[in-house]
């Protein structure tokens, strides 16, 4: 190992010496003993590495911070490029672990409650964890950002694609209705007097359901405008059925609605059966957090 390695493998020394007996950082450690250039250097970087970690220690994480991300995300309107299409329509695909933001959450409520019962104690442990929980926080929040373009906003053209990308938008924590009523003809003529498609035929096992709300969407890279319908059985479980332009959906042989119950089945996402179809003028895809032959029963 020379000079020039050491310095590398030492740059990423924890300050802690939890590393000190990491074969690879020990050879670099007893090269920067005999070296004199390397050892001031090292000294140097453990200095300033400890007056980081006391300063970011002391910086607080603000109580309204998960609220203050939330509103500028729901402030914003991001536009897509021709690079984030693809980009976007990946990451639609992946999902965080089960249960991660409870995870942290949990996290950030033992860090608090160790602030209050030792406010004087600061150490590397305790600082990576309160870095790392204010990491994890808005790495979920980006990871909800991603998966879709904003909380009106479906990407992708492929109904695989577009699933992912409403199931997505459906379980955000900054998703919401623009309207909420439970009768399915005021839904209707709200979506109607927004200019906003609309179902003329419904299957039957929607017909006369409690309406829970519905949302104005916009779908792909031309923004189409499309409507979000969500429907409340009566063991409480949600269907939600989106309507768009039918050009929206890269599929040329989408079925008649007598059809769609040959294509229920579970998108990648677990938990969630999803099926489409078409008439003349729209397509349609219908979502719910069932097994497929509940779905397919509705028709």
């Amino acid at each position: 190992m020379d000079k020039q390695q050491a310095q590398f493998i030492l740059q990423s020394f924890r300050p802690d010496g939890a590393d000190a007996q990491n074969p690879d950082f020990a050879e670099a450690l007893a090269l920067a003993a005999e070296d004199r250039e390397l050892g001031a250097w090292l000294t140097h970087e453990r200095a300033r590495d400890a007056a980081f970690a006391s300063a970011l220690f002391k910086l607080p994480i603000p109580q309204d911070l998960r609220t203050t991300i939330i509103e500028m995300l729901e402030g914003g309107h991001l536009e897509m490029t021709e690079f984030d299409t693809p980009f976007v329509r990946a990451l639609s695909l992946m999902s965080p672990p089960a249960g991660l933001r409870d995870q942290v959450l949990n996290a950030m409520k033992v860090e608090l409650q160790e602030q209050i019962i030792t406010p004087q104690v600061s150490s590397w442990k305790t600082w990576t964890r309160r870095v790392a929980a204010i990491a994890a926080m808005i790495t979920i929040t980006f990871v909800g950002l991603v998966k879709f373009a904003g909380p009106k906003t479906i990407a992708g053209t492929s109904p695989s694609e577009i699933h992912q990308s409403a199931i997505a938008m459906m379980t955000s924590p900054i998703f919401s209705l623009d309207l909420k009523d439970p009768s399915q003809k005021q839904l209707f003529t709200y979506l109607k007097g927004q200019d906003l498609p609309a179902p003329d035929q419904l299957p039957r096992g929607l017909q006369g359901l409690q309406g829970v709300g519905c949302k104005y969407l916009e779908v792909g890279n031309k923004r189409s405008r499309a409507s979000l319908i969500c429907f409340r059985q009566e063991n409480d479980n949600v269907v939600h059925l989106v309507m768009m332009k039918k050009e929206e959906m890269n599929h040329s042989d989408l079925p008649q609605i007598v059809g769609a119950v040959d294509e229920c089945r579970h998108c990648q996402q677990s938990g969630w059966a999803t099926t489409q179809w078409r008439d003349e003028q729209y397509a349609f895809l219908l979502l719910g957090q069932m097994e497929p032959t509940q779905l397919a029963a509705l028709f």
